[in-house]
């Protein structure tokens, strides 16, 4: 239990400012424990770039433009 009093004193040290960035970061530690692995936000795209080598593609339109 040392570990749990020490983080529990040094959380008492902190000014409101920084306790609520600790909340913030707990509940994210424990939202990501609960769901496994983080999610991702993705565009929906409708398969548009499935089958494309969008790297090739980017350089292809960048040596077209100099």
């Amino acid at each position: 239990m040392e570990l749990r009093d020490k983080i529990k004193r040094d959380i008492d040290s902190l000014n409101e400012d920084l306790l609520l960035e600790v909340e913030k970061y707990i509940k994210a530690l424990k939202s990501e424990s609960l769901k496994g692995k983080r999610e991702f936000e993705t565009l929906n795209l409708k398969g548009k770039f499935d089958d494309v080598d969008i790297r090739s593609l980017a350089y292809e339109q960048q040596d077209g433009s100099c």
